[in-house]
């Protein structure tokens, strides 16, 4: 049996801050000037989109499929996005807005769009969640 939800949390990956591509990555902290970290607005966001993994798996366990995506993989965000929506009897039209509409930083539960940026209320986020049609809703 599959999770009851999936969750799409968008958010920039730490080691594409060089912009070399697959191949030239530098990961971690280990960009630095002056022993401060030389992009610590990335790395910001990182931690935050951590706390909501975090408390996604506090709050539902097994129950979550989580997938973190670069939003520069669009092929790969709209793949999961689409799949969504099929198990989830999201519409197209929704489908076409959530996708035109998701920022470098996201999160879609069941394959809708939740927060559009860095969550302030992780809390509220995590029971917006649950309140999200599951599949069994769906198709029941």
């Amino acid at each position: 049996m599959s999770a009851r939800f999936s969750v799409i949390l968008v958010r920039e990956q730490e080691g594409q801050t060089s912009g070399s591509g697959c191949c030239g990555r530098l990961e971690g902290d280990f960009l630095s000037c002056e022993g401060k970290p030389l992009f610590p607005e990335k790395r910001a966001v990182v931690e935050s989109m951590g706390s909501v993994y975090r408390a996604l798996r506090e709050a539902f366990g097994e129950d979550v499929e989580i997938e973190v995506v670069d939003p520069r993989n669009f092929i790969g965000m709209a793949f999961l996005l689409i799949r969504d929506a099929r198990r989830f009897g999201v519409g197209f039209g929704q489908t076409v807005r959530t996708l035109s509409r998701i920022g470098p930083q996201a999160v879609v539960a069941n394959g809708r769009l939740l927060a559009r940026g860095t969550p302030s209320d992780v809390a509220a986020l995590v029971a917006a969640i649950g309140a999200v049609p599951s599949r069994a809703a769906a198709t029941g």
